[in-house]
C-alpha cells in the first residue's frame, strides 16, 4: 500500500460505469484523491462527516457548470438553487420551506404515492414489460410533487420537460444542445411558476403552493415573489430529478439481487432498511461540493481557504472502517447513517417526502409484479452527471 493520493480522472466515461472500483483502490492508499480537475476529494467516512458538519465550510455545487458556462439562464438559476446559498439567505428561505414542508405534510402523501404506482404499473400489465424510467420513474415523482404544489394536471407534462432538461444540463461535459434545453427550461419554468403563484394568489385552493404564501405573509421579514419562485423550483427539480433517479436504481438493485428481493417480499417490515440500503449503496449524489473559510489538512493534503474540495458520498458511503463487507448489498444492514441525503446545513430539504416515496412505491411496484427479469443485460449508468442515473431500464414481468 503506498501513500500517494490517485487522480481521479471524471473526464474519463468509463470511470462513471464503475466508480466504487476506482474510489476503493484510491481510498485504500489515502484519505484523499484529487479529480483530474484539480478539486481535492475527501474519502474516508470520518472526514467526510466532520468536514461537512463544520459551519465553516460553505456548499459550492457552481463549479459544474460555471466551469463551462459563464452567464446566462442557467448559471442565473444554479446560483438560485439552495445547494449554493449559504449563510443567512439560504437560512431564511430554508425556514420558510420548514414551515411549510413538514414531515407530518410528507406522511400524508403514502396513500397518493401507492395509488400513483398502481395507477402507472396498471397501464403496462398487459405488455407484461417496461423501461422503468421512460414508463414509471419519470412520471411519478413530478406528478407527486406537481399535485403537492397544486400544479394543475394539464400543466404537470410540462413540468417534467423542464426539469428533465435542468437535470442533464448538470454535467461535467455540457454539449451546445444540452446547454440549449438548459437555458430555455430554466427561463420557462421560472415564468410558470410566477405564473403559478400570481393565479394560487387569487384562490382560495389548498396546496403546499398556498401554504408558502401563507407562511411567506407570516414572518416578520418580508419575502418577495423571486423568493417563491426560488423555492417552489428548488421543490420541483429536487422532487422530481433526484427521485426519478432513486427510484429507477432501488428497482435495478432489487431485481439484481433476488434473494434481498425475496426477503423483502417476505417480511414488510425491512422496507426502511431497504430503502436506506438502497441509498447507501448507490447514492444519486456522488459529492458534496464544499469549500472552507479557512485553510486546513486532511492526512497532510493542505486544502486553501476558497478551494473548492469534494466529499465524497460514493467512497464514504462504502468505507469498511465504518461498514460491514460495504460492497454487498444487504436490506437488514441496520449501521451508521450514510451521507446519501446530505449532511450539515444542507442536509436534503425534501428528505421526509423522498423517504415516504420509497418506502410505500418500493414495495408496492412489486406487489404488482412477479418474475422480474432485466432486458438489455445490466443497466449502464449516464455519465458525467451531477446527479446518477442510470440510462435505460427496460424489464419483463408477469402480472401479480
Amino acid at each position: 500500500m503506498n501513500n500517494e493520493s490517485a487522480i481521479i480522472r471524471i473526464e474519463d466515461a468509463a470511470y462513471w460505469q464503475d466508480p466504487h472500483r476506482v474510489l476503493r483502490t484510491a481510498r485504500e492508499s489515502h484519505p484523499v484523491a484529487f479529480a483530474s480537475t484539480g478539486e481535492p476529494i475527501i474519502l474516508r467516512y470520518s472526514d467526510v462527516e466532520r468536514l461537512a458538519s463544520d459551519h465553516e465550510n460553505i456548499s459550492n455545487a457552481l463549479d459544474f457548470v460555471e466551469r463551462q458556462v459563464a452567464s446566462g439562464p442557467l448559471v442565473d438559476w444554479w446560483r438560485l438553487m439552495l445547494t449554493n446559498l449559504n449563510g443567512p439567505n439560504h437560512r431564511r428561505l430554508r425556514s420558510l420551506v420548514n414551515r411549510a414542508f413538514t414531515p407530518r405534510s410528507a406522511q400524508m402523501k403514502r396513500a397518493r404515492a401507492r395509488s400513483l404506482t398502481r395507477e402507472i404499473i396498471g397501464r403496462h400489465l398487459d405488455r407484461g414489460r417496461i423501461d422503468v424510467i421512460d414508463d414509471f420513474s419519470q412520471e411519478l415523482p413530478i406528478r407527486l410533487i406537481c399535485e403537492t404544489l397544486g400544479v394543475p394536471e394539464e400543466h404537470q407534462d410540462a413540468f417534467s420537460v423542464w426539469s428533465t432538461d435542468l437535470g442533464n444540463a448538470l454535467s461535467s461535459v455540457l454539449s451546445p444542445e444540452l446547454q440549449a434545453r438548459g437555458e430555455a427550461a430554466a427561463r420557462e419554468l421560472s415564468d410558470a411558476v410566477r405564473d403559478l403563484l400570481r393565479a394560487r394568489r387569487r384562490s382560495s385552493a389548498d396546496g403546499l403552493l398556498s401554504d408558502l404564501i401563507r407562511a411567506a405573509s407570516e414572518l416578520d421579514e418580508p419575502f418577495s415573489d423571486e423568493d417563491l419562485v426560488v423555492l417552489v423550483i428548488n421543490l420541483i427539480f429536487g422532487g422530481h430529478d433526484s427521485s426519478r433517479s432513486g427510484l429507477a436504481v432501488a428497482v435495478a438493485l432489487l431485481v439484481m439481487n433476488p434473494s434481498e428481493l425475496n426477503r423483502l417480499r417476505g417480511d414488510p417490515n425491512l422496507v426502511p432498511l431497504a430503502v436506506e440500503e438502497v441509498l447507501r449503496y448507490e447514492p444519486i449524489v456522488p459529492v458534496l461540493s464544499r469549500e472552507s473559510a479557512e485553510d486546513f489538512e486532511v492526512e497532510g493534503v493542505k486544502i486553501q481557504a476558497g478551494q473548492c474540495f469534494w466529499l465524497s458520498i460514493l467512497a464514504s458511503n462504502r468505507d469498511p472502517q465504518v461498514f460491514e463487507d460495504p460492497d454487498r448489498f444487504d436490506i437488514t444492514r441496520d449501521g451508521p447513517h450514510s451521507f446519501s441525503f446530505g449532511w450539515g446545513a444542507h442536509r436534503c430539504l425534501g428528505v421526509a417526502f423522498a423517504r415516504v416515496e420509497l418506502e410505500e412505491v418500493i414495495p408496492t411496484f412489486f406487489d404488482c409484479v412477479r418474475n422480474v427479469e432485466l432486458l438489455d443485460g445490466e443497466p449502464r449508468w449516464v455519465p458525467f452527471a451531477n446527479l446518477r442515473r442510470l440510462e435505460a431500464l427496460p424489464i419483463s414481468f408477469d402480472p401479480a
